[in-house]
Formats: structure tokens, sequence, C-alpha cells
């Protein structure tokens, strides 16, 4: 069974289970994956486009010192969350519910980092979540295959594109 990740009305759930803190701060940062390459005769590096890197989303949570436990049971807490695997060992692939994230096309994340700060002026730990966009290959490259099947590629009257690569003068 999937674990489902929530964020809303000041909460961090994880399926059932309300994780310690209160939500501050959601962000979701995504680029364009570029290959650089120097050429010959000319300064700087030629930036070619190739897509784009998975999402990265920042969850910011305040731990609060209360009556029931303090802001550093609640980082323990979180600490065995970040630390949570599946059967094989690796780190859990989370199911998102969030409009936010939905906007963004993000259903699915890895808990990929886990910062704490505090000062000296208060019992409280602020702590970032950090979760990365998870896209299996196959979905990738299903995406990418749609993407491509544009009517002009479709065509019956479409000429086959040679791998000149592969060609060899024999003569």
């Amino acid at each position: 069974m999937a674990r489902l990740l929530l964020f809303e009305d000041g909460e961090v759930r994880l399926s059932d289970e309300q994780l310690p803190g209160v939500l501050k701060y959601l962000s979701i940062r995504n680029q364009v994956r570029f290959d650089t390459a120097e050429q010959d005769g000319m300064s700087g590096k030629t930036k070619t486009p190739l897509g784009w890197e998975d999402a990265a989303v920042v969850v910011i949570v305040e731990l609060l010192t209360d009556s029931l436990s303090t802001c550093y049971d609640k980082l323990a807490v979180l600490d065995a969350t970040f630390r949570g695997h599946d059967s094989k060992g690796n780190p859990l692939v989370l199911d998102v519910v969030n409009a936010h994230l939905a906007a963004r096309g993000v259903d699915q994340v890895v808990f990929s980092g886990l910062d704490s700060s505090e000062s000296d002026q208060d019992d409280v730990i602020l702590v970032n979540l950090s979760f990365t966009e998870h896209r299996p290959a196959i979905v990738a490259v299903e995406e990418r295959a749609e993407a491509g099947s544009t009517p002009a590629a479709s065509s019956s009257q479409a000429e086959p594109e040679l791998d000149t690569a592969l060609l060899v003068d024999v003569s």
C-alpha cells in the first residue's frame, strides 16, 4: 500500500499519522536540464536544453516544545520518518495530495533531505523537509513518446529518417 503525504491546514500528515510541527511554508522548484559543452575556438560553453529536472519540494515546519514533548522529541520522530524505507531498504516513494503540488504536476515524491536548526533564544527547532519528485523511468519514456506522436510524425507519407552514423562507403 502506498504511503500518502498531505500538506494542509498547517499540518503535515503521512497516511493517518500527523507528523509533529506546524507547517509554515511549502515551495516547489523546477528547472530545465542543460548539456554544456566547450567548442573549439570559442570562449565559454554552449548550453543545449535536454528536458526538465525532477521538481524539488521544500516544506518548512516549526517544532515547538509543549506540555507533551520537547522540540527534540519531535525532531526524533521526523528523523525516523526521514529514514523510513520499503521492504528492500529503499527510501519510500510517497503519493502526495496538495493543490499546489497538483497544479505543478507533482503526484509522487521521495523524502530526500532533512535539515534542522535552532537558536539560543527559544525552544523552537526550524526544520526543512526536502522532497524530490519521483517519476518512474517508464512514465518519462511514455510522455516522450506521446509528445513525439504528432500528426505529421504519424503520417504514412513521412519519409523515414536515416541514421547516417551507420552508413559505410564500401567503394
